[in-house]
């Protein structure tokens, strides 16, 4: 889903971008899963997801919720930062970069999904931060119009394990090594997440048969 300015969600205090969008007659899959190698997420912005990224897995995100059994899939990440110049913190903060998508990215340290959690389906899958974050993409590219800058944003893009046909249910988590301020005010109920694990907004996905 498309990034809003921070959330508090119940379970961790958290600030988050997360991708919002506006809906639009293009969103959602160029094929159905399986057909075709239906592998393309397209959100409300009509961006394809998978062609700016360059990857073939299924993405899930608000746009795109049905995923191939058998098939790996990414249910991304975004954090969005303001620019090192334009920044603004909280007092008393002090950031370990000037700018504030570098601090996000050095003290990222893990991210962590868990399937299924509170079942007998569960299972958890823990990732090194280095190897699944990318900052080449900005807010622009991926919601062209909606920030009116090109702000810096982390994608993390996790490869996930195949599920089986059926309902299912994602939970993602970020560890931080120290808190973080995104740099665009001062209020760090809004702008900051803390050290250690935060929580992201858990989400269903459906996992159906492959057409072919």
């Amino acid at each position: 889903m498309l990034i809003a300015r921070r959330l508090t969600i119940v379970l961790a205090v958290l600030a988050t971008s997360m991708l919002l969008s506006f809906r639009g007659e293009a969103a959602g899959r160029v094929d159905p899963p399986g057909h075709q190698d239906g592998n393309h997420c397209v959100n409300w912005f009509d961006v394809d997801l998978n062609e700016v990224y360059g990857v073939s897995e299924q993405i899930r995100m608000v746009d795109c919720r049905v995923i191939s059994a058998g098939e790996h899939w990414i249910r991304p990440i975004w954090w969005i930062t303001n620019t090192a110049g334009d920044s603004v913190y909280p007092n008393g903060y002090a950031p370990a970069l000037p700018a504030p998508l570098d601090d996000f990215v050095s003290k990222l340290t893990a991210v962590k999904f868990v399937i299924d959690g509170g079942t007998r389906r569960e299972r958890s899958y823990t990732f090194d931060a280095s190897g699944i974050v990318r900052t080449d993409i900005d807010a622009e590219e991926i919601e062209p119009g909606a920030w009116g800058a090109p702000y810096p944003m982390a994608s993390i893009l996790a490869r996930l394990r195949p599920l089986s046909v059926g309902q299912h249910f994602v939970e993602a988590f970020i560890v931080l090594s120290a808190e973080h301020c995104d740099g665009f005010t001062a209020d760090p109920d809004f702008s900051c997440l803390p050290a250690g694990e935060t929580q992201f907004v858990g989400h269903p996905v459906a996992f159906t048969k492959p057409e072919h």
